[in-house]
């Protein structure tokens, strides 16, 4: 019963980790902005092409909502296909486009270690270092989402059902439903709001970006901040994509 209901699903495994990828996500805020309104900015088709395509390995249900009426407003027809796909392979024949391959392997490796970083630096050379390092701040975004709004759901509709997450850590997912909870409630009213809307405009979409982005940040920023405090009491995790990785190329992005 908990697999049909999701409880097998990627959540933070322990308070560490989950204050580690807010370090993660809290410094790429400015790069999120860059992806929507920027010198780097993706177009919001593939912009939500990549958000669908993260969500496709680890699928949160506040997420699918969402980015799927955004990705619909913003003209993406491929978004039922991409959410579907079982592998970057598939995501690539579905929507043929680098950022797309780079986003299935990114979720599917938590966007740490040495497959990530070699992933980047493919991308890199097909989109220059600006643009990618705008797709690597997308999946972030998109991460950490997913992993929350599952976290969320675990707590909810396992624990509290008396199916708990095998391993899942009670803390973990009280404090997120707390902390959370507010947040991810916003975004299951926002998802119904959303049907109603037909497809808008690029500066549209990329507006509403930079909207989500400010909301988010409110929740992010403390945890981040406080992940950087606590940064020496942590576990050893693999390393995310180097921060000098992330520099714009001028040449590049122009």
């Amino acid at each position: 019963m908990a697999e049909k209901m999701g409880f097998r699903k990627k959540v933070w495994p322990s308070l560490c980790r989950c204050l580690a990828d807010h370090v993660e996500v809290a410094r790429r805020i400015p790069k999120i902005l860059d992806a929507y309104v920027g010198p780097n900015a993706i177009k919001p088709q593939l912009n939500e092409a990549i958000m669908v395509t993260v969500n496709s390995v680890n699928d949160c249900p506040y997420c699918t909502g969402l980015h799927g009426e955004l990705a619909r407003m913003a003209g993406v027809q491929e978004a039922p296909e991409l959410m579907k796909a079982k592998s970057a392979k598939q995501c690539r024949k579905i929507l043929d486009s680098p950022a797309i391959s780079f986003a299935r392997s990114f979720t599917e490796n938590d966007g740490r270690g040495e497959k990530c970083v070699a992933a980047f630096e493919e991308l890199s050379e097909e989109m220059g270092r600006g643009p990618a390092s705008s797709v690597v701040a997308l999946c972030w975004f998109l991460l950490w989402g997913s992993i929350n709004g599952n976290t969320i759901n675990s707590f909810l509709l396992g624990r509290l059902c008396c199916a708990p997450k095998q391993c899942g850590s009670v803390i973990v997912e009280l404090f997120t439903f707390v902390y959370y909870g507010p947040l991810f409630l916003l975004i299951a009213i926002v998802n119904k709001l959303l049907t109603i809307f037909p497809q808008v405009p690029e500066w549209f979409s990329a507006a509403f970006g930079v909207l989500l982005t400010f909301i988010a940040a409110v929740w992010i920023l403390p945890l981040g901040l406080i992940g950087c405090m606590t940064k020496p009491c942590h576990p050893e995790y693999a390393e995310p994509i180097e921060e000098y990785l992330m520099e714009d190329d001028d040449n590049d992005a122009s």
